[in-house]
């Protein structure tokens, strides 16, 4: 079925009947003004190159090439729709680091943007699987969940920096065990975890959490990124990062420790470099576990053939600059170039047009489909504006939207996450908020919804509807918890019980064998009488015990200075 995307231009077919009228009405004023200087046949012979016919090649030429550039300008498309398809690949999560000691510059221009770069690439290359992306320092939160939408991927990518985790440091096992939680339940095997991070002064057990995630089927990789010799963190003001004791703290990569990660992971690990960043190699490695089949929504995009018509009017256009008005001068005091050249810069100008206008008129038409209930069409028609300029807010916006009434919470929420913070006005900024903190909550994200509707609430401190749903999510939230927790009880009272049974077969045993060490004793005592001890012997065992007695008191006294020695707080790097 052939569709034409902007209508508006066909217009310009009605044009030619005019000018074959106007074209008709001055030959024939022009044989009326011959007729005032003679007899038109004497006249014929005085002018012999002169073509009646010639005229209207020209004019039908013409009108033929505008036609199909009319034609062309209206963009005649076939295909669009969006479907569902069946694909085979791996679940990808990506945890970057975005301490202040990425901001240092031992890569071009600092490590947080190399490695961001490295991310970029890779979205561009992937195809087939899933990605998704986590940003942590002294905590962990995910940027974006899971998903097949690279093109939001990349623009999440853009938002990240030093400032996207409140709390500093590196908390490498918090952001494994939130990779963990992060990963969907439908591809047990087939999931991998790419710490990206310089892996240094980290404050949990990160071993002990890549140990567990293994435990689970999920592959832990880490990719350093820093130097052994280290380098300063700049600041904004253009100083250095000094520490509480007003030294420049010089950031260094902890090879050992992202080593001690990766092999308690199952995976593997790369130093990166400027040349070379690791991690395409790590994703090559990804892909040799087994592929899982899930279902994933696909957009496919129209076949344009404009190009097609636009080259039967320029040949049209070409055909009629070769013929001249005058027989035997078909090619002889023509300015071809000129003529071409013309008709190329409108070709060009109005093909620009065309293509600027396009996001705009898929925008407008998914809005008359959303108006008509018809979200299906409306899909298609925000996410082909998307793909034509993935920066148009007004696309992402509606296009969430639309997710979100189609019951797609999740990928509503991960087209949205970036576009409140590009809006500048006040009112929009504060309803996008509100809305993706209802995707999020519909999503069962219920911490990531509070922050949403907090953050709308700074704008908007009356919105009643905002102040509802974040009430709403808070209890949720607390739900939750509690049920987590009490899930947690019960395994702990299971091992408990357990324990208690164990000590309890463990006291009958005991109690069975002090039994038979007090019949055997008795029976000794019966049988042998305690030596005499002199009472030289007995002051020598009383000394022994005494010294005995002051060593360990002087053991003693020493670890307790030792442990009142001041511990440095951790570090906000």
């Amino acid at each position: 079925m052939i569709q034409l995307a902007q209508v508006q231009y066909l217009w310009i077919i009605a044009v030619i009947p005019l000018l074959l009228v106007v074209y008709g009405l001055y030959r024939r004023y022009g044989k009326r003004m011959l007729r005032r200087f003679g007899d038109p046949e004497l006249l014929k012979m005085l002018m012999p190159s002169v073509s009646r016919r010639r005229g209207w090649i020209k004019i039908s030429l013409f009108c033929a090439g505008l036609f199909f550039f009319a034609l062309g300008l209206s963009r005649p498309r076939t295909g669009a729709r969006v479907k569902e398809i069946k694909r085979e690949g791996v679940e990808i999560i990506i945890a970057l680091d975005v301490s202040n000691s990425m901001l240092a510059q031992d890569y071009t221009p600092n490590r947080l943007e190399r490695a961001k770069l490295a991310v970029s690439r890779l979205a561009d290359n992937l195809g087939r699987d899933r990605i998704g992306l986590i940003v942590f320092a002294g905590d962990a939160f995910v940027q974006l969940p899971v998903t097949t939408d690279y093109v939001s991927a990349k623009l999440f990518l853009n938002t990240i920096n030093t400032g996207s985790v409140p709390r500093q440091g590196t908390a490498l096992g918090n952001a494994i065990l939130t990779g963990i939680r992060s990963f969907s339940l439908d591809t047990p095997g087939s999931r991998a975890l790419i710490l990206i991070t310089d892996g240094e002064n980290h404050e949990d057990d990160a071993v002990a959490a890549a140990g567990k995630a293994a435990n689970q089927g999920i592959q832990v990789h880490c990719i350093g990124i820093g130097s052994e010799f280290g380098k300063p963190i700049p600041l904004a003001d253009g100083g250095l990062l000094q520490d509480e004791e007003g030294n420049t703290v010089v950031t260094k990569l902890d090879e050992k420790t992202l080593m001690e990660v990766a092999r308690a992971g199952g995976g593997i690990y790369v130093r990166a470099d400027n040349s070379d960043f690791g991690l395409q190699g790590i994703v090559d490695s990804i892909r040799q576990m087994d592929q899982q089949e899930f279902q994933a929504v696909v957009y496919e995009d129209f076949n344009e053939q404009y190009m097609y018509l636009f080259g039967i009017a320029f040949f049209f256009f070409f055909l009629e600059t070769l013929i001249g008005e005058r027989k035997g001068r078909r090619f002889k005091s023509l300015d071809i170039f000129t003529k071409t050249a013309m008709v190329f810069v409108l070709f060009s100008a109005l093909s620009i047009t065309a293509s600027a206008q396009a996001d705009k008129k898929d925008v407008r038409a998914g809005n008359r489909s959303f108006r008509k209930g018809n979200l299906e069409k409306a899909l298609l028609d925000y996410h082909r504006a998307v793909s034509r300029d993935s920066t148009s807010l007004k696309a992402r916006y509606n296009l969430a939207n639309t997710m979100h009434l189609s019951g797609d919470d999740q990928q509503a929420s991960s087209t949205m996450a970036t576009v409140p913070d590009s809006l500048n006005i006040p009112e929009k900024k504060a309803d996008a908020w509100h809305n993706l903190g209802n995707f999020q909550l519909s999503a069962k994200q219920y911490a990531e919804s509070i922050e949403a509707y907090k953050k709308s609430l700074r704008i908007r401190p009356g919105d009643m509807e905002t102040k509802t749903n974040l009430a709403y999510a808070q209890k949720m939230l607390k739900d939750q918890q509690e049920k987590q927790d009490q899930q947690q009880q019960d395994q702990d009272q299971d091992k408990k019980d357990q324990d208690q049974n164990q000590d309890r077969q463990q006291q009958d045993q005991n109690q069975d064998k002090q039994d038979q060490n007090r019949d055997q004793q008795q029976q000794d005592q019966n049988q042998v009488t305690p030596p005499k001890i002199s009472p030289q012997a007995a002051q020598q065992m009383l000394e022994a015990v005494l010294q005995k007695e002051r060593e360990t008191q002087e053991k003693v006294n020493k670890e307790k200075a030792r442990a009142a020695v001041p511990v440095r707080s951790g570090k906000n790097w």
